[in-house]
């Protein structure tokens, strides 16, 4: 059989949780069976060198007309599959009225009303757009039931294939002192740690709040918070408003994150809403003890006190607790990341997640 032409459609370029499974993808699934092609609506972003290293045929649908670039794109190259990961990806097929070619959308987030501006148009687009494509890939069982709970969707068109990492690459706790010394830490520091984006959904405004309490009690703590977001000044902003500045630093976009994650004595996200979250995934694989809101697909990785502390979403007082009982206990720490490591080796291993994606690609081609 001929390799399968599969076409990765985002809307850029930038490091970020949709850009890292599509290159784990290409990287996993090889190109023995398949002629990858990746391309996005906005050219920026640090990854598309890194999807051309992996033999990967890059391309820029930036234009105008982006949509007709699209259609001429598919059928210059003949591509079977084209793969989007986002609502604005999916309309951009929509247009572009590809004839012969399979759609396949992977769903990292269902937008609530909540989590962005224009956030009640954002979710009914969302909601509507999952009617589009051939097949929906539910990156949680949490969304997988919720897509199959809208109104007439048929069940044959949703497969669930769960997130994961390369596990063995964010494990390197040989790390920790180096990296700690170069930000200028020394080793009684209690360093708290996020990464991602820094935007609405993140609630990170909720978590400088908390630390300012925390941070009466445990002088020697930091917050360390990796990303990039358009809330970023505003937030840095608030923390001068709280008088926490000289206890935060904003590490901004990190190639180095293992070693991030290796300097950290906690992990906290504290999301409004998740699809299944790649960082938390990451923390796990670090051995760190993680502090996550109980929403979208946390609870299918994270067990409370088991494996890791269960909040509330957009609860303080819940954040700041739930850090003090942490900071307090470092046996506990240690007995958590421990159980968060062992999880997710054995469950959410990359080599299982690209097994998925191939069976879907292969099965609908046939």
């Amino acid at each position: 059989m001929s390799p399968i032409n599969v076409l990765h459609l985002m809307n850029s370029f930038e490091d970020a949780s949709i850009s890292r499974i599509v290159l784990r993808l290409i990287k996993y699934l090889g190109s023995t069976e398949y002629n990858w092609h990746v391309g996005a609506l906005n050219p920026a972003g640090k990854m598309r060198a890194e999807y051309s290293q992996s033999g990967a045929q890059v391309a820029d649908f930036s234009k105008q007309n982006g949509s007709a670039e699209i259609k001429s794109y598919l059928q210059e190259h003949n591509i079977q599959i084209v793969h989007t990961h986002t609502p604005r990806t999916i309309l951009k097929v929509v247009l572009a009225q590809p004839a012969n070619v399979i759609h396949i959308s992977t769903k990292h987030l269902l937008f609530a009303p909540k989590d962005r501006n224009w956030g009640l148009f954002h979710a009914l687009w969302d909601r509507f757009s999952l009617y589009i494509p051939n097949q929906i890939v539910a990156v949680s069982g949490t969304m997988y039931a919720q897509i199959l709970s809208q109104p007439g969707m048929q069940k044959n068109r949703v497969a669930l294939v769960r997130n994961a990492i390369p596990v063995e690459q964010f494990y390197v706790p040989d790390q920790r002192e180096a990296f700690r010394s170069e930000l200028g830490f020394s080793a009684d520091t209690l360093l708290i740690g996020y990464s991602g984006r820094i935007n609405q959904v993140k609630r990170i405004d909720l978590l400088l709040l908390a630390f300012s309490q925390v941070l009466a009690q445990f002088p020697q703590a930091h917050l360390i918070l990796a990303g990039e977001g358009d809330l970023k000044p505003q937030l840095q902003a608030y923390a001068v408003h709280l008088g926490v500045e000289h206890a935060v630093t904003w590490l901004g976009f990190s190639s180095e994150i293992p070693r991030f994650l290796a300097a950290l004595d906690v992990y906290i996200q504290p999301s409004l809403n998740e699809g299944l979250s790649l960082s938390i995934l990451e923390a796990m694989a670090a051995g760190k003890p993680i502090i996550a809101t109980r929403v979208g697909g946390v609870n299918e990785v994270l067990t409370n006190e088991e494996n890791g502390l269960l909040i509330p979403a957009e609860s303080t007082s819940a954040i700041s607790n739930a850090l003090i009982d942490l900071l307090e206990n470092p046996k506990k720490r240690q007995k958590l990341g421990e159980a968060a490591q062992q999880r997710v080796g054995k469950e959410f291993n990359i080599q299982a997640m690209a097994a998925a994606y191939g069976s879907i690609y292969q099965k609908l081609v046939s």
